[in-house]
């Protein structure tokens, strides 16, 4: 039956309900004997030969078993990766021209003056007397009045006086009608308002870069200038979901927090020095589970364990645990045995917490009695 079990050492106190001795070599004489009293004292009685035959001695004690080694350190977490390099700024857009003022609306032309009125044509002169005859010839009749220039028709001529005994004079004609004055010219249209200046240009947003190459990233040497870093490159498209992949070739420091959100994968060729006290496994887990770590040997993922057993809530070895299989129960090859030192409060193995009553705990009183679980 499992129970607490007290362990005899040098210099404690123990009762037995029975002992049986075995496998005794035997002596020709002895100085001391060992003696039981009625009440099951254990004793010696010196000088036994004198008094009969020596009892047999009894066989030596065996060695105390070895103390159990120390649980190997926890290995320290990896290095966290480096931050991205900052990209260069743009180049500011120059600033805009402002808008030219509106030109003035020119003046409106000023009316023409009204054509002058054509002269009044003159008076056809009076025709000239018929001379005398018997039957004097008709005066000639008097040439017509000069056309008007523009305006009002010519007056008629005045009837040609009659000869004495000539035919009357014929009437001068009509003078002809005067010609329409000229429309005043329209008056010139308004000069436009001259343009606004143009606005002066912006500066250019070009920057210089100096070390080019594919798919490096840029840093700023002086607002003017860059440098495309040749340990420092960024794939937009790469990485093993094609949401791009960054490289930086060197050491990294990171100032604040780092934060994975993915599977993070380290490989390091030296020692790995981690000054945190404490690293916390499955973190984030909202349930039990095994976790450890894993001393790959000559297996990928494959190899010594160290661990946490969930279904016997102990830490266990394993030689042969596989890291890649998240799905398995690991079964431990052995367990850790783990001591329960008692107190004032909780001196006896009844006080020992349910957890550590199991098989291979030690507890150990405040009086120095060891008690093993088996």
């Amino acid at each position: 039956m499992a129970n607490w079990k007290k362990v005899i050492v040098s210099g404690s106190n123990a009762e037995l309900a029975q002992l049986k001795l075995s496998d005794l070599s035997t002596q020709g004489s002895e100085d001391t004997v060992l003696t039981i009293n009625d009440s099951g004292v254990v004793g010696t009685r010196e000088n036994a030969a004198s008094s009969g035959t020596s009892g047999t001695s009894g066989s030596n004690g065996s060695s105390g078993s070895s103390g159990t080694s120390g649980a190997d350190g926890t290995s320290g977490s990896s290095g966290s990766s480096g931050t991205s390099g900052s990209s260069g700024s743009s180049g500011s857009s120059g600033t805009s021209g402002a808008t030219g003022d509106a030109g003035t609306s020119g003046s409106s032309g000023s009316s023409g003056t009204s054509g002058s009125s054509g002269s009044s044509g003159t008076s056809g002169d009076d025709g000239a007397a018929g001379t005398s005859g018997s039957s004097g010839s008709s005066g000639t009749s008097g040439s017509s009045g000069s056309s008007g220039t523009s305006g009002s028709s010519g007056t008629s001529g005045t009837n040609g006086t009659s000869g004495s005994s000539g035919s009357s004079g014929t009437s001068g004609s009509s003078g002809s009608s005067g010609t329409s004055g000229s429309s005043g010219s329209s008056g010139s249209s308004g000069s436009s308002g001259s343009s606004g200046s143009s606005g002066s240009s912006g500066t250019s947003g070009v920057i210089n870069i100096s070390n080019s190459g594919d798919n490096r990233v840029l840093t700023d040497i002086d607002g003017d200038n860059a440098n495309a870093e040749q340990n420092l490159t960024f794939v937009s498209d790469g990485g093993s979901d094609g949401n791009g992949f960054l490289t930086v070739t060197g050491d990294v420091l990171i100032t604040h927090d780092l934060t994975v959100d993915g599977t993070a994968s380290f490989r390091n060729t030296e020692n790995l020095l981690v000054k945190d006290r404490f690293i916390l496994l499955a973190s984030g887990s909202t349930t039990v589970g095994d976790g450890g770590l894993v001393v790959q040997q000559t297996t990928q993922d494959k190899g010594e364990g160290f661990f946490f057993d969930a279904g016997t809530t102990r830490w266990g070895f394993s030689g042969s645990l596989d890291a890649d299989d998240g799905s398995a129960a690991f079964a431990p090859d052995a367990f850790v045995s783990s001591v329960v030192v008692g107190g004032s409060a909780a001196d006896t193995t009844a006080n020992v917490a349910l957890r550590y009553v199991a098989k291979g705990n030690i507890f150990v009183s405040s009086s120095q009695d060891i008690f093993i679980y088996s």
